[in-house]
């Protein structure tokens, strides 16, 4: 074993990481999940979609909604229930916006690149942003999840990432109706950026009404981008 092997597994034995979703402790080399919360979360992951009948994390469907906000196509992973609090991975989903786990984010963005790599031959031709963390939430947690994700995502799959919205958002959007939501989905442009020409993946932790990923989309729309798709963790949606 080399210093570097040595020195990674003595830091991983000082964290004492857990499963974020049954607190077990991981082995070295686990990520995130234990070995049997990541089997629950893979059979999870081959649930099918309703239009297209392929596996989650190789769809790329949208809804209505989205595709009338310039949102063509909906990149997703898995299926988030609400009512299922102690899933893999809702807690996947969890642990990101709360923590500041490096296990957490690198799983994280190993889903998510796994799905846009399926769904897009050549994803290094997009500009990749986010949909944008409101403020008291990054002062509450220390950061924005979504741009950690969309950064990590970027870097790997060799796209250019650029921070291109802001929000001045109240409130949760979890806690709100859709109608609510569109309200609450206050954002607006940081940036001068040109994007004449260019295409963007939109990333986001997880689409259910859609709202935020909406005016995200139509903000960037008046930018001059091109086509537009939407890269989540988690669809809680119903399929139309």
């Amino acid at each position: 074993m080399n210093i570097k092997g040595f020195t990674d597994r003595v830091l991983f034995a000082l964290s004492v990481p857990k499963c974020v979703c049954c607190k077990a402790r991981l082995n070295y080399g686990e990520k995130a999940l234990c070995l049997k919360c990541s089997a629950v979360f893979e059979e999870f992951k081959s649930r099918n979609c309703a239009r297209c009948a392929r596996v989650l994390h190789k769809c790329d469907c949208s809804t209505s909604y989205l595709r009338g906000h310039f949102v063509g196509r909906v990149i997703k992973c898995f299926r988030y229930l609400d009512r299922e609090n102690a899933t893999p991975g809702n807690s996947l989903i969890y642990s990101l916006k709360r923590e500041n786990r490096s296990d957490v984010l690198d799983r994280c963005a190993d889903e998510l690149c796994a799905a846009i790599k399926s769904s897009i031959p050549d994803p290094k031709k997009y500009i990749f942003t986010n949909v944008p963390r409101r403020r008291a939430a990054i002062i509450q947690y220390g950061m924005d999840h979504s741009a950690l994700l969309a950064k990590e995502v970027a870097r790997r799959l060799g796209g250019e990432y650029k921070e291109l919205l802001g929000s001045r958002a109240k409130r949760p959007q979890k806690s709100l109706e859709r109608t609510e939501r569109l309200k609450n989905a206050d954002f607006y442009i940081r940036s001068n950026t040109d994007l004449v020409g260019r295409d963007v993946i939109i990333i986001d932790d997880i689409i259910t009404s859609g709202a935020s990923c909406a005016m995200s989309a139509s903000l960037i729309r008046s930018m001059g981008a091109g086509k537009i798709i939407a890269a989540t963790l988690a669809i809680a949606y119903k399929d139309e």
